[in-house]
C-alpha cells in the first residue's frame, strides 16, 4: 500500500531494509518508507520471494482475513524470520465482505484473535513463540460501556 504502517525516515528507530509485498505496484512504489518491494497475490502463490531468516520482523497488515491459504503465509513468514524475530499480524474489524474469506466473516473481534492465534500455532509449526494479543484502538474509539467501538479498532 502507499499508505506505510511504518514510522517516516527520522522519526522512529532506524529500520534498514522495508520491503513490501503486495497486489498494486502503483501503490507500492508510492510508499516511501519501502527499500523494496515485490508484487504478488498470496492467495495464488503463498510463498515469500525472499531467503530463509532475512528479516528481523515480519508485518501483515489489514490482509489476514483475506488469504484464502493462511497456514502456508505464516509458514512462510516464519521463516523468513531470523531466530528471536517478530511477526505482526494487524487486523480490523473493517473488511471488505466480498473480499474476505468466509472464516473470518460473522465473526467478532475476540473469535479474530482465535483465528489469528490459530494460523499462527498451526501454520507456523513451533517456530513461532505462542503469539500474544494487543489492542491498538486509539482510547478514544475503545468500547464504552459496552456498545461497539467507535472507529477503526485495530
Amino acid at each position: 500500500s502507499w499508505v506505510s504502517h511504518y514510522p517516516p525516515a527520522g522519526t522512529g528507530p532506524p529500520l534498514g531494509r522495508v520491503e513490501g509485498l503486495g497486489m498494486n505496484a502503483a501503490e507500492l512504489a508510492a510508499n516511501p518508507v519501502l527499500t523494496g518491494y515485490k508484487v504478488q497475490d498470496l492467495n495464488r502463490s503463498p510463498a515469500l520471494p525472499y531467503a530463509d531468516a532475512s528479516f528481523d520482523a515480519v508485518t501483515c497488515t489489514v490482509s489476514i482475513d483475506y488469504l484464502v491459504r493462511p497456514l502456508e503465509v505464516v509458514a512462510e513468514a516464519a521463516r523468513v524470520l531470523r531466530p528471536g524475530g517478530k511477526v505482526a499480524f494487524v487486523f480490523s474489524n473493517r473488511l471488505f465482505f466480498s473480499k474476505a474469506v468466509a472464516l473470518w466473516t460473522g465473526k467478532d473481534d475476540l473469535e479474530h484473535v482465535y483465528t489469528v492465534g490459530s494460523y499462527v500455532h498451526y501454520g507456523a509449526g513451533g517456530l513461532l513463540t505462542p503469539p500474544e494479543a494487543v489492542d491498538l484502538t486509539p482510547p478514544s474509539a475503545r468500547r464504552r460501556g459496552g456498545g461497539k467501538p467507535q472507529g477503526d479498532p485495530l
